[in-house]
């Protein structure tokens, strides 16, 4: 991406403001006319202080949305317009990932690519990618559907590291990087109205992965470049970027590619992991045998209806007792339960070693930078906080990738904008629904500045 803003920016044509957030769409009746960046010189509620600027206004003749599966733009746009009936968004996974450069005497071959299931967990994909001088990035896949109220990949991934077979090159190398990112794995099924009039939706965030064989990236740079297409047609032809207009340039031409035609195919794949991980392998299995003729009958429901409280989850392993011990002292530290509750189960404790395997936080410091300067408003909200107060799951500050949620003390989670990496795994992770639209959860992601991120992740 950085190589493609280069490119672009250097070419004259094209400007490239990754310092300004975008807040909202800019409408007029029904139609898109640009967007608003977000307010500057607020406090963390978004209240006016020192230095106030409100955001400016952008206008366009059209509004192209390729904020992926959490952005804020996007998903404004499906509360004001809806999605097509039968679509929805309830199938996700965070990914987190770490770039590491090897030992010396590692000879792993550039270009060497390994894939691993069910380790550490049946649920969980990992994989490692070995690149020119000795780096490599291994990483994870946490999905939605592993119905653990403790999962954390961060964790996780650090066991994923320590299998034998991975560990013998990782073993002696050093982080160099960090960072994770929530993906929308309901594939075509999670696709939005992809026109309206003034905007078009592009990318991860228009529902084209494909969920059978698991590529996303070919698949969204494509979308870009049907919809290109379809503006220089209209360009040409003098007509405006109306909603029938890009039905005809831009929707019709994907649906007659191969990201259609893949993407119906793989829509129902993954519908078999509802109900476990041997009937999700079947259920892709089947699927991909008959060209998408055939899956598992079962329809996704969303992530929060399905998510046991830590007492169902470790019962007969840890006492209900004992886990109201364990949650009121990491609530006094401020901290998550899933490593007190994983090594008490039986998990071993990571052994640290200073330059790979470190804490969360020292993973933060070394594999990130903070840029989350003042002056903003805090971009994780919790809505309805007596919802906090009476949730005894709060899954959000165990799946938080940068530690960035915390307990708070008066049940409402605490949120701290210069940890948080943008991932955006809360919004899905919340056990609690929003009042009157369960579809929708307590926690609101909006636009803000990064918090700890690195360029490679």
């Amino acid at each position: 991406m950085q190589w493609v803003g280069a490119q672009v920016m250097g070419s004259g044509l094209v400007q490239v403001w990754p310092g300004t957030p975008v807040a909202a769409p800019l409408l007029e009746g029904d139609r898109v006319v640009g967007v608003r960046l977000i307010d500057q010189g607020t406090d963390k509620d978004g209240n006016p202080d020192a230095g106030f600027l409100p955001g400016m206004d952008i206008r366009a003749a059209l509004t192209v949305v390729a904020d992926g599966p959490v952005g804020p733009i996007g998903r404004q746009i499906d509360e004001r317009f809806g999605r097509p009936v039968g679509h929805h968004r309830r199938e996700w996974a965070v990914g987190a990932k770490m770039v590491v450069d090897l030992r010396e005497d590692v000879d792993l071959e550039p270009g060497t690519v390994l894939h691993t299931f069910g380790y550490p967990e049946p649920q969980i994909f990992g994989f490692m990618y070995a690149y020119p001088g000795r780096v490599a990035s291994v990483g994870i896949f946490v999905p939605s559907w592993f119905d653990s109220p403790v999962r954390t990949s961060y964790r996780y991934l650090q066991h994923w590291m320590l299998h034998p077979y991975l560990w013998r090159y990782l073993e002696g190398g050093r982080l160099r990087s960090w960072g994770a990112k929530t993906l929308q794995e309901a594939g075509r099924r999670g696709e939005p109205s992809l026109v309206g009039d003034g905007y078009a939706r592009i990318g991860e965030g228009s529902g084209s992965t494909n969920v059978l064989t698991g590529s996303g990236v070919d698949e969204a740079w494509t979308t870009g470049i049907q919809l290109a297409e379809g503006v220089l047609e209209l360009l040409k032809e003098g007509r405006p970027f109306t909603k029938e207009n890009l039905e005809r340039a831009y929707v019709k031409r994907r649906r007659e590619s191969w990201v259609e035609a893949e993407a119906r195919v793989a829509e129902r794949a993954r519908d078999g992991f509802q109900r476990g991980v041997v009937t999700g392998l079947v259920g892709m299995a089947l699927t991909g045998l008959t060209q998408g003729k055939l899956a598992i009958p079962i329809r996704p429901v969303p992530p929060h209806t399905r998510m046991p409280t830590a007492e169902a989850y470790y019962r007969g392993k840890i006492s209900a007792e004992e886990i109201a011990r364990i949650r009121e002292e990491c609530t006094s530290r401020g901290l998550p339960l899933h490593d007190a509750l994983m090594e008490r189960a039986g998990w071993p404790a990571i052994p640290y070693d200073g330059k790979l395997l470190v804490s969360h936080q020292d993973a933060l410091l070394l594999g990130g930078k903070v840029q989350a300067p003042p002056g903003y408003a805090d971009h994780v909200v919790f809505l309805y906080p007596h919802l906090c107060e009476t949730c005894g799951t709060k899954i959000c500050v165990e799946v938080c990738s940068g530690q960035a949620i915390t307990p708070g003390g008066s049940g409402v989670p605490a949120f701290d904008r210069e940890k948080c990496v943008h991932c955006g795994v809360c919004i899905w992770n919340c056990a609690q629904p929003r009042p009157g639209d369960p579809e929708r959860t307590n926690i609101e992601f909006r636009a803000g500045t990064g918090g700890l991120h690195s360029a490679e992740n």
